[in-house]
């Protein structure tokens, strides 16, 4: 779909796994892709953003989990995130930013480690969400993460707990023919919870920690 030419634009040499790829065609087959642009009237006329980006849902209900969305959009405004005036090669050689992760302004990004190993992380929006971590260390530990159905990932306080169980009682909407395809495709099973995906979930800014990507970012931030 359109969004993998958006891709392609911001991943600085950066390899995009084919499963992440074939993730993307799931989405366009399934009629899950919507354009729009960042305007919005207002009684002054129509302010904001007008670049049109694609994104794409694992559902197009809002009220299906998880609660990502995938947009390169998300690159928007990474510098701010950093605290600095612009970006740095050192981040946009590394930092792909692929999905927003809820409402609030948290996304998700390709990230290349100190041994240029492709991980998956969750940039919190420093707001509602100060989650900075790596959320899956290949694309399929990442598929498996999706097929959960966590909310939004910044919300969660304990991946040991499945969404059932957060939800204290409450539904949990998940597209099934999602797990279906991931089973069929990549024999990926929904697990039941991340206990065993997500293993640090630092804060922004957090040194007393071992996730390799918080750290680097902390080398990151404007001094």
């Amino acid at each position: 779909m359109d969004l993998q030419k958006e891709i392609e634009k911001l991943k600085n040499g950066i390899n995009i796994p084919e499963e992440i790829e074939l993730l993307y065609k799931w989405i366009e087959k399934n009629g899950f892709v919507e354009a729009r642009d960042g305007l919005i009237e207002t009684p002054k006329g129509m302010v904001g953003d007008p670049a049109v980006f694609q994104y794409g849902r694992i559902n197009v209900d809002y009220e299906f989990s998880p609660e990502i969305t995938f947009t390169t959009s998300a690159h928007k405004g990474l510098n701010y995130w950093f605290d600095l005036p612009e970006i740095t090669d050192e981040i946009s050689s590394r930092l792909v930013p692929f999905a927003e992760s809820g409402f609030d302004g948290s996304r998700l990004a390709f990230w290349l480690d100190d041994n240029n190993v492709l991980r998956f992380v969750h940039m919190g929006s420093g707001s509602a969400s100060t989650l900075c971590c790596i959320i899956a260390n290949d694309e399929k530990e990442f598929l498996s993460l999706l097929s959960i159905g966590y909310g939004q990932l910044g919300d969660v306080c304990d991946f040991s707990l499945s969404p059932e169980e957060i939800a204290d009682g409450e539904e949990i909407k998940i597209n099934y023919s999602f797990v279906d395809w991931l089973e069929k495709t990549f024999s990926i099973k929904r697990p039941s919870n991340a206990a065993n995906i997500i293993k640090e979930t630092p804060d922004i800014g957090d040194e007393d920690t071992i996730d390799e990507f918080c750290l680097w970012c902390n080398k990151q931030f404007r001094q």
